[in-house]
């Protein structure tokens, strides 16, 4: 539900602000509004310090059962710091040896003294030189140069003169350490790294203190902030400030400032006022707003579309999985999620499970509607089969044209003479068996299951955007006319096509009632959206309303994505159990069967989740949402 807001001045004497302000926080339903020329307070160093320590303790936090530390959360934060300081350091140090001892290793090992003796005694200077082995191998070198070995494409030397020399094409290599000063060096260092590490760990164990101490300093600054958002209008007498308080909360308000000497009067929402939107729900509608605010957030002007989102998502949800098994799996992770979590855990991610337990259900219940349990084929005489929506359906279809003889009735009995001595529909559906591959296929059976699909996937569309239009019917009365446009269009295109649906063989509307129906709604459609626009506008650009038909039109097309993805994940689920686990014996065929559905699941998850939530989000906000809000936020206690 979104919340009315109300804009009050409160002001009151300076002695009263330290008062007042953290009164205010604690009740936590005033957003403050401060002049915008004033500056900003700067965050406290001692939250920035936290903050960075936080931030480096999330790498190394082990989530322990228990945690306790004689130390403050800032005493914490500035070991941890420290600690990933000299980390860092160490590591540079780690890394620079290993390209030394890389870069000197073809040298061997030598001591440093031992080589200052030789050059004292006697009177000789030992240089280190490289050179490309391309080049050393065409030029003539100098008796003095002794070659010691090729690495990387580089001829290595020594050379042992009275003086220091340098050759042309050479390096010189200097070395400060011989490989085995910097072999011990670099035992050191990895020591120290992991002493550090293991130090850096058990701070960093203290997590939830620094979080807790993080909350403590923000819900400090936030505070001050407030209170430096005051204006003092006077230069040392009251205090004055703007805020903005839900319309549910305005008794509150006035408590909060009875016994103080503070006063509240509301005042009048300017023009260039941005209103923050301000939604409280509970229970289910609660997961409904976790899901609005992964596109938008709405305007305070919006309908709360919080639980319209979460049942429709659900229901497009389960008709793109379509499948009872696949649910159960779903199910059965929601539940071990459940059973893991803890209960002090983040309150979004416990309605996260909640969540996914409301969408496993509801892929159970339309995977039982749709005959459909891992890709099986199940016999149409399956009492699961039997007990499913859609195949009462086609059962009511088959007796249509059973009763009818039509050209369905006649084509089908020309290739399958068996359905003219049909009792019933399920007997009319049972006599189009035919072989393929090896296994009993039901011709009538399949065409009208897919049938039925496609055309429930373009009737629940045809709801969906119809109750968006209802929902903004005051403001947008001409949506009335595209419901009409909408309904006549279901009924009138399929006469046009010649096609059965629904409508027809339940006996809503038969063919001759549904065309001459569908023809005039189709006609008394754009006639109410162009008699509404012109009342609105009162000018000739009311026309342009009637090209929003194309955009309605395509809008019902985008539903059909529905039977798609649900069609291609019941083709590869059945493929995965017939086909790939052919020839590759008893392991192999367990080995494919299970990894075709772990895809399959995953691959029917991911959309699932984007195009049920697109079909809200595009589609549906389209007629019924404005959007681009700001959410409330009011001074509070952040935990």
């Amino acid at each position: 539900m979104i919340v009315k807001m109300h804009k009050y001045l409160i002001y009151g004497t300076q002695a009263e602000i330290e008062r007042f302000f953290p009164l205010a926080q604690k009740a936590g339903f005033l957003e403050f509004i401060g002049p915008s020329q004033k500056r900003a307070l700067e965050m406290p160093e001692n939250a920035k310090t936290i903050l960075s320590a936080m931030k480096v303790a999330k790498h190394h936090f082990i989530d322990p059962k228990e945690v306790f530390s004689p130390f403050s959360p800032l005493e914490i934060a500035k070991k941890i710091l420290e600690l990933q300081g000299h980390l860092e350091s160490l590591f540079e140090e780690q890394r620079l040896l290993s390209q030394e001892m890389a870069r000197i290793a073809i040298f061997g090992h030598f001591s440093k003294d031992d080589l200052f003796q030789i050059e004292q005694e006697g009177q000789r200077i030992l240089q280190f030189f490289c050179m490309k082995s391309s080049l050393a191998r065409e030029s003539e070198l100098p008796e003095e140069l002794i070659l010691v070995g090729t690495e990387y494409d580089l001829d290595y030397f020594v050379s042992v003169n009275r003086e220091k020399k340098k050759y042309p094409k050479m390096i010189e290599i200097l070395i400060d350490r011989p490989i085995g000063e910097l072999r011990k060096r670099l035992g050191v260092v990895r020591e120290d790294i992991v002493k550090k590490e293991t130090d850096l760990r058990g701070f960093c164990n203290a997590l939830p203190i620094l979080e807790q101490g993080f909350s403590e300093c923000l819900n400090e600054y936030t505070l001050r902030l407030a209170q430096h958002e005051a204006v003092d209008p006077i230069n040392g007498g009251i205090f004055a400030i703007e805020a903005w308080v839900p319309v549910n909360r305005v008794q509150a308000l006035y408590g909060l400032v009875s016994g103080m000497q503070v006063h509240c009067e509301p005042i009048a929402v300017e023009s260039q006022d941005r209103i923050p939107t301000c939604i409280e729900n509970k229970g289910l509608s609660k997961l409904g707003e976790d899901l609005i605010y992964i596109y938008d957030t709405p305007s305070p002007n919006d309908q709360d579309p919080s639980s319209w989102v979460l049942w429709f998502f659900a229901l497009f949800f389960a008709m793109i999985i379509s499948d009872a098994g696949y649910g159960l799996l779903f199910l059965m992770a929601a539940l071990f999620m459940k059973w893991k979590i803890p209960r002090k855990a983040s309150a979004s991610l416990h309605r996260f499970t909640k969540l996914f337990t409301i969408l496993s259900l509801s892929c159970i219940l339309w995977g039982c509607a749709t005959a459909s349990f891992f890709g099986l084929e199940i016999g149409p005489n399956s009492p699961f089969r039997k007990m499913s929506f859609i195949h009462g359906l086609a059962v009511k279809k088959a007796e249509y044209h059973l009763k009818e003889k039509d050209d369905v009735y006649r084509g089908i009995a020309k290739d399958f003479p068996p359905v003219e001595q049909a009792v019933d529909g399920h007997d009319f559906l049972i006599k189009t068996a035919y072989l393929k591959e090896g296994r009993t296929k039901y011709r009538a059976l399949e065409e009208f299951y897919n049938n039925i699909l496609l055309e429930l996937s373009l009737v629940v569309g045809i709801l969906h955007l119809s109750l968006s239009f209802l929902r903004w019917t005051l403001r947008n009365p001409a949506g009335l006319g595209w419901i009409c446009f909408m309904m006549g269009g279901y009924l009138f295109c399929p006469t046009y096509l010649e096609a059965t649906t629904i409508a027809n063989f339940i006996l809503i509307a038969s063919k001759p009632l549904a065309k001459i129906l569908g023809l005039q709604l189709l006609c008394v459609g754009p006639a109410i959206v162009l008699i509404v626009s012109f009342l609105q506008r009162k000018g000739w650009n009311s026309f342009f309303e009637l090209t929003h038909g194309i955009q309605v039109f395509s809008d019902i097309l985008s539903y059909l994505r529905l039977y798609a993805l649900a069609l291609a994940g019941m083709v590869m689920a059945e493929t995965v159990n017939t086909t790939l686990g052919i020839d590759m014996g008893v392991i192999g065929t367990i080995f494919v069967v299970l990894f075709g559905h772990f895809v399959n699941v995953n691959l029917s998850l991911m959309s699932a989740a984007i195009h049920g939530l697109r079909l809200n989000f595009l589609e549906w906000y389209r007629y019924s949402f404005e959007g681009g809000g700001r959410l409330f936020n009011p001074l509070r206690i952040r935990k």
